[in-house]
């Protein structure tokens, strides 16, 4: 699977969230970290309407990026708080965008079935995303979310709950693994920070990273995150070995 030119699967691919602060400044440290994708958080522009997300994609496009396209609600711990509808005509602009190569929408949206039809028409890939923050899910449950995102007609399938004890974490990773659907997964908060180097063990596609401030509990730094895959994926470190560095320990 490809989103725009990337190919996910066979080595470690990092994207990094992007608002609309210092954006020249953070794509141009993206190319040079040589980040895969950006994640475009649309939501958190500080003016968001059709002409700032056209300018804000023109920017990813002109530096050479793809990007995971997301308007997150309010109520999936995003910042945009406008109705569903209105969101919906923002998406159409997202979508038909050269720059945005996957658009991500939330399981429980209700214009999930519409932004769909969209992305299919445009054949972008289509990322369906659960995110629970103040917990992590039974086993079965779990599975039932994975089944239902799965139904909803997902390329890939997105999941990020709450890690409370260490055994979120383990429940996560060998409820995924066993999951046979291109997914992205990630366990929040410092129990379940590991998952978002050995996720690709267990079949993710992805990790998210950022500069300056996180957007989401327990992400890692980008530089460090890229140090820390370089260490234990050697078919990613051929890809990035300037920044391997002898002193591991300062990124632990």
């Amino acid at each position: 699977m490809q989103i725009g030119t990337v190919e996910l699967g066979k080595t470690p691919r990092v994207i990094v969230a992007l608002s609309g602060e210092n954006l020249k400044g953070n794509l141009e440290k993206a190319r040079e970290l040589k980040v895969d994708l950006i994640e475009a958080r649309l939501d958190l522009l500080s003016d968001v309407s059709k002409e700032s997300f056209r300018s804000f994609l023109d920017a990813v496009a002109d530096f050479g990026f793809y990007s995971v396209s997301t308007i997150r609600p309010v109520w999936e711990g995003g910042k945009f708080k406008g109705s569903e509808e209105e969101r919906l005509e923002l998406f159409k602009l997202a979508v038909s965008h050269p720059a945005t190569g996957a658009v991500d929408v939330e399981l429980r949206a209700k214009i999930l079935p519409y932004v769909k039809e969209m992305v299919e028409k445009e054949r972008k890939v289509l990322i369906v995303s659960y995110h629970d923050f103040e917990k992590t899910p039974s086993k079965s449950e779990i599975e039932d979310i994975l089944g239902r995102a799965k139904d909803a007609g997902a390329d890939i399938v997105k999941v990020a709950f709450a890690g409370r004890e260490p055994s979120d974490a383990t429940r996560v990773c060998c409820v995924l693994e066993n999951f046979d659907h291109p997914k992205v997964f990630m366990v929040m908060g410092e129990v379940g920070k590991f998952t978002r180097v050995v996720g690709f063990s267990f079949g993710s596609l992805l990790t998210y990273t950022f500069f300056g401030e996180p957007v989401a509990p327990g992400q890692i730094e980008a530089e460090k995150l890229i140090r820390l895959l370089c260490e234990f994926y050697p078919e990613y470190s051929k890809e990035k070995e300037r920044f391997l560095h002898p002193a591991i320990e300062e990124v632990l």
